[in-house]
């Protein structure tokens, strides 16, 4: 019941997501007076792109929430792959659909073709903060896997760090390779889904005019920034939520038949306190990814130079 209480929250949270995500892309898309005209139409072009992705993203996301309650033999894996999937699916759509640009430069032979690379768009910061959460969710993952062993039932459930045989679900349950395993894969494809989209982001062909080369850099970096946000934020999350998982057996390991002696079963739950602290912080740093990806994602850079007055939108 405690799992469906989450579950049924998750969805609520699906929908605000939703509902600000329609909200900021019609603001967007409403254009503002004195712009340039090219401008205004990259920044439609732009809202509208991110807002299909995100409104896909959400709702694998909810897919993989109603397969979750429909499913309890499934235990939580559903809920642990929501989000990757989503973040994968809404950077595919990202990748698939028409990029911005400031001019029409895909249509013009006079287009800015000069070589640009990641570093152009983005900070170290940035891509530090990204390859850091990609690899400590892999390694938790990976960790999880091999510290695991399977219930009597056959499904990686439990923990080899306690000798006797474990029962499935439960306080015992744990993040074994039933969860690591999809966790890794899913992983994979949100990170190669991330690579394309950055790609798709630098390599568009940039605008053949001088005065509006600092809102094609601002619209590219705005663009960079969304996609790390989005392939991060499921990747903090899912590593809160294994890191979570993890540490409530061995909290709990002076309290459970796990056939620990007594200094074993103390030392077990001090590290599970561990981590049981380390799950909300890398929760709370999804969340705020999430929403900053929504809100980003719409909330476009307002950087632009004033072209000649026939360009100006009426």
């Amino acid at each position: 019941m405690e799992n469906i209480g989450i579950a049924e929250m998750s969805l609520g949270l699906v929908g605000l997501l939703f509902v600000l995500t329609v909200a900021f892309a019609g603001v967007a898309m409403a254009g503002r007076r004195g712009q340039p005209l090219p401008l205004v139409r990259a920044r439609r072009v732009s809202a509208l792109r991110s807002a299909v992705a995100v409104s896909i993203a959400l709702a694998v996301f909810a897919v993989a929430i109603l397969i979750h309650i429909a499913n309890p033999l499934l235990e939580l894996v559903p809920f642990f792959l929501g989000p990757l999937a989503a973040a994968a699916a809404g950077l595919i759509a990202f990748t698939l659909m028409p990029a911005p640009t400031i001019d029409g430069a895909l249509r013009r032979r006079t287009s800015n073709v000069q070589p640009r690379t990641l570093r152009d768009y983005s900070t170290s910061g940035q891509r530090a903060r990204f390859c850091v959460i990609v690899g400590l969710t892999a390694l938790v993952a990976v960790g999880a896997g091999l510290l695991s062993k399977s219930a009597p039932d056959g499904r990686s459930l439990c923990t080899a760090l306690f000798p006797a045989e474990c029962k499935a679900g439960g306080p015992y349950l744990f993040p074994g390779w039933m969860f690591a395993l999809p966790v890794l894969v899913l992983s994979c494809v949100l990170v190669l889904a991330a690579v394309q989209a950055l790609r798709r982001v630098v390599d568009a062909p940039a605008t053949a005019w001088a005065e509006l080369s600092d809102a094609d850099t601002a619209l590219r970096r705005s663009g960079v920034r969304l996609v790390f946000r989005v392939a991060s934020a499921p990747l903090a999350l899912t590593l809160g939520l294994l890191l979570g998982m993890a540490s409530l057996p061995l909290v709990n390991a002076p309290l459970l038949e796990t056939g620990l002696d007594v200094n074993a079963a103390v030392t077990l739950h001090t590290i599970g306190m561990v981590l049981f602290g380390a799950a909300p912080v890398a929760l709370v740093y999804g969340l705020t990814l999430a929403f900053l990806a929504v809100i980003g994602a719409i909330k476009l850079p307002r950087t632009a130079s004033a072209g000649p007055r026939s360009e100006l939108a009426e």
